[in-house]
């Protein structure tokens, strides 16, 4: 068995090869063909990914260079700031504040007699005269104490007359006893004549009651007279009725606690009460004009004149209240609206006015960035007066018509060259 596979295997080993096949042969071309694909075929593949290189980096390439030259370009130039003028303040400014309208006249109505209400002429809204009728209440008892009071003075009057005819009598008594006496010593007794001058000095003193009696009387019937007028309800002024609380037949009661039976007003001319706050306050000056508008209607301006003024401020509020007269015609104004009231004041001196963002604060105090002619920044230490929000007071490190920068933040360094750029209006 050994000895017939080694005869195999060392048969199978000298076994000639085939011989190869010769220029020309079939074989030999079509190898040559399958070369000549491949090498074609690689070199599309080198070419397409040359392409594709070259695609995607020659523009990251031209873009990274125009990214250079323009951080180059930025770096090169002036930093780019925002700026603002120093302005001075106009020397008339404006304040516009909240008020409060009144009437120029107003009056609630209230009984001082006792009665029930008979007729009532008038109701809310009616335009009334001074003088006019509005109501009229009914009163007996008053009628009747009146009759009363007027019966006891004629009573009075007619025991003055008695006493004034005894003092009479007894006076003319008293003279002929102090004839008859005179003629006549003995005749008549001293304790006579002292009886009888007693008797003029009491009949005296009964006229004199007697004409006190008829005062007294008098001035009651003045006083049930005037009750009596007081029973017809009239305007005291020329105005309108904005309240009426009565109707014909209730109880009138005249008292402390009496319910208010009209209310009446006068608005032809109103009067605005303005607080006034301190900042302001010195510049208020009675005689000065003022305009007045509803807010929603800020083109009706009315004009008004400042008539008075309390010469002092709140302790709590720290304001001047403030009266303006504005006239009403046409009651295009109504009482008790809150209305808005333009002053125009005139300045003493004339202040320096910057954006409130234009200030750096320091620890050393606030400072401003000012530009000079070569528009470097320069840092200058101000003292600030009254904060507006968006602008603020300067009093002193600045002058009209300098450029400052706003927003100068940390970046901007002393002496730094910039660009200045002026904010569109």
């Amino acid at each position: 068995m050994t000895d017939a596979v080694t005869t195999n295997v060392t048969t199978e080993r000298i076994r000639p090869a085939p011989a190869p096949p010769g220029p020309g042969s079939p074989e030999d071309e079509s190898r040559r063909r399958a070369g000549t694909r491949i090498l074609v075929s690689g070199s599309l593949v080198v070419i397409l990914l040359a392409a594709a290189l070259a695609a995607g980096t020659l523009p990251r390439i031209a873009q990274q260079k125009k990214l250079d030259a323009r951080a180059t370009q930025v770096a090169a130039r002036r930093p780019r700031v925002t700026v603002a003028v120093v302005r001075k303040l106009e020397p008339a400014a404006e304040r516009i504040l909240p008020g409060n309208s009144l009437p120029w006249k107003e009056a609630a109505m209230y009984a001082r007699s006792t009665g029930f209400l008979s007729q009532r002429l008038v109701d809310i809204g009616d335009h009334v005269q001074a003088g006019q009728l509005l109501a009229v209440i009914v009163a007996p008892d008053i009628d009747d104490q009146l009759t009363q009071a007027r019966a006891n003075v004629e009573q009075a009057r007619a025991t003055l007359k008695l006493s004034q005819a005894n003092a009479a009598l007894a006076r003319i008594i008293l003279a002929r006893y102090e004839s008859i006496k005179k003629e006549n010593t003995g005749a008549i007794a001293q304790q006579l004549l002292d009886e009888q001058q007693a008797t003029v000095n009491t009949t005296a003193a009964s006229v004199e009651n007697s004409q006190a009696t008829i005062d007294v009387n008098q001035a009651l019937v003045r006083r049930y007279a005037d009750l009596q007028s007081f029973l017809r309800i009239t305007a005291p002024f020329t105005g309108i009725i904005t309240a009426r609380h009565v109707e014909i037949g209730d109880l009138i009661t005249a008292d402390s606690t009496a319910r208010e039976l009209f209310h009446i007003m006068q608005t032809d001319t109103l009067r605005v009460f303005v607080n006034v706050p301190q900042v302001f306050a010195t510049s208020i000056e009675k005689g000065q004009t003022a305009a007045v508008y509803r807010r929603d209607e800020p083109q009706n301006q009315h004009p008004g004149k400042v008539t008075r003024t309390s010469d002092a401020l709140d302790l709590n509020t720290r304001t001047l209240l403030t009266q303006v007269e504005v006239p009403n015609p046409t009651n295009a104004l109504r009482p008790g609206m809150q209305l808005q009231v333009k002053f125009i004041f005139d300045r003493k001196v004339s202040s320096l006015m910057i954006p409130t963002s234009a200030l750096a604060t320091r620890s050393t105090g606030p400072r401003v960035g000012v530009l000079d002619a070569q528009h470097r920044v320069h840092y200058r230490d101000v003292e600030l007066g009254r904060d507006y929000g968006a602008e603020v007071q300067v009093l002193a490190g600045l002058q009209d018509g300098e450029t400052v920068v706003v927003h100068p933040g940390d970046d901007i360094p002393e002496g730094t060259v910039v660009e200045p750029v002026r904010p569109s209006k």
